[in-house]
């Protein structure tokens, strides 16, 4: 199996600016063709410490995919130093310019010199047109450097010590790839699709067909999971199963390896079926699904229609599921009710409920739920109270304690939920995948 290193670039990577989500990206769209991840980094704008991480990376992997420094900035230093490693020079290329200039429709002649500096290349790269941005993507073949090569290298163009690698004089000659592209997750996704992918298909051919499962369960443990799966988690075995967890939702995957997809396929197809039964309480989508999506499904399917009343979430539940296409189909009505004054004036909550038992209570859910339902005559009416924190909390309602009201045609229910050592944002993102999950279920009735 053809093996892969991926090297994310830039300094606002190490400085926790943004968050990488290019590696992950990538790695899972490797799988798939029967490419294994043996290895990443991330690396900072220093030519020296660039250079070093293409080296290190080409000595582990047959392929080399990384993400920035291709931008017109002084900081921009990816090709200056990948060419520096490779022993050769940088070329411009007319047809960068041009490419840029069709998208931008711009003169070539209109260009500054900074962004003249994008269309410099090591020698003997392959340009990838980038149809989503201006910083051309870029494929280099690449041998050893012991092995025959014409012109021959001696000691690197831009001086320093002979290169272990060098650039291919041709495709066929080559025993490694380098592919480059902006750092801008979309770019870089379109690049991967559109350029790096269906080459990787037609020139790497493992003669493993793989096949790959992903299923996803709500509040079971991690750890009830792994024990009713763990004979299918032992070493060696095929299909590989793992699993991951975060925000109350435990994924398990399975890859599973054939001489052909049919084989493939068939190995994987019982241990899903065991994996299913395993989560059955809990399951609630597959591969690509999340909750939004599972929830939207269920509502769509049935011909369910929603209203929620949001406290502590202040509309996270309602942007969740609006982030879907097709949303205004079941989504009636969200109201964030914050103040006790809202919870009255939109929802019909009795003041004294309010006094007896406060706005984080079982029964200002209840009324919540039921009051929303009425409101905007949905099938279903969900509700969110809580203590998100990190203040606000007390010995008998800390923080983290959440309440929910479900609201059917059947009469109301509540739950109550405690998240206790979680920050603000978390006891919000999981008190609203629980009312998510509990507005899935009621819709499946």
């Amino acid at each position: 199996m053809a093996s892969a290193s991926l090297l994310s670039i830039g300094d606002e990577l190490l400085l926790g600016e943004i968050t990488d989500t290019n590696k992950p990206y990538i790695a899972r769209n490797l799988l798939p063709l029967g490419v294994t991840v043996v290895g990443s980094e991330t690396i900072g704008d220093e030519v020296g410490d660039i250079s070093a991480a293409f080296a290190r990376a080409l000595s582990r992997a047959d392929i080399v995919i990384a993400t920035g420094g291709l931008g017109p900035t002084d900081d921009d230093l990816t090709l200056e130093a990948l060419a520096k490693m490779l022993g050769t020079d940088l070329e411009f290329r007319d047809e960068v310019m041009e490419q840029m200039a069709a998208r931008l429709k711009r003169p070539v002649s209109a260009f500054s010199a900074s962004n003249r500096k994008q269309a410099f290349v090591p020698k003997g790269s392959l340009i990838l047109r980038n149809d989503w941005g201006t910083a051309p993507g870029v494929h280099i073949p690449v041998v050893a450097a012991s092995t025959s090569c014409s012109p021959p290298l001696n000691k690197g163009a831009q001086g320093g010590a002979t290169p272990q690698f060098q650039v291919a004089p041709n495709l066929e000659a080559a025993t490694k790839h380098i592919f480059l592209t902006a750092g801008v997750p979309r770019e870089m996704k379109g690049l991967l699709a559109e350029r790096i992918l269906p080459f990787l298909r037609a020139h790497f051919k493992s003669g493993r067909a793989i096949a790959i499962k992903s299923l996803h369960a709500f509040n079971i443990p991690e750890s009830t999971v792994g024990e009713r799966i763990k004979p299918l988690m032992q070493a060696g075995h095929n299909p590989n199963v793992g699993t991951r967890v975060g925000g109350g939702i435990v994924t398990v995957r399975l890859v599973a390896s054939g001489v052909s997809d049919a084989e493939a396929q068939a190995v994987l197809t019982p241990c899903v079926e065991r994996v299913r039964e395993a989560l059955r309480e809990g399951l609630f989508g597959e591969d690509d699904e999340n909750m939004p999506s599972a929830t939207l499904k269920a509502l769509l399917a049935k011909k369910k229609t929603a209203a929620l009343a949001e406290s502590c979430t202040a509309g996270l539940v309602a942007a969740m599921l609006t982030e879907i296409s097709g949303s205004s189909a079941a989504l009636l009505e969200g109201a964030v009710v914050y103040s006790n004054d809202s919870k009255v004036r939109t929802c019909g909550v009795k003041p004294e409920t309010l006094a007896a038992h406060g706005a984080v209570s079982a029964q200002t859910a209840h009324e919540l739920a039921a009051g929303i339902r009425a409101r905007a005559g949905a099938d279903i009416g969900v509700s969110i109270t809580g203590i998100a924190g990190p203040g606000g909390g007390t010995a008998t309602k800390p923080v983290g304690l959440v309440y929910f009201g479900v609201a059917t045609e059947r009469g109301v229910t509540t739950l109550e939920r405690n998240y206790p050592g979680l920050d603000r944002a978390m006891v919000r993102e999981r008190a609203a995948v629980q009312a998510l999950d509990l507005l899935r279920r009621a819709a499946l009735e």
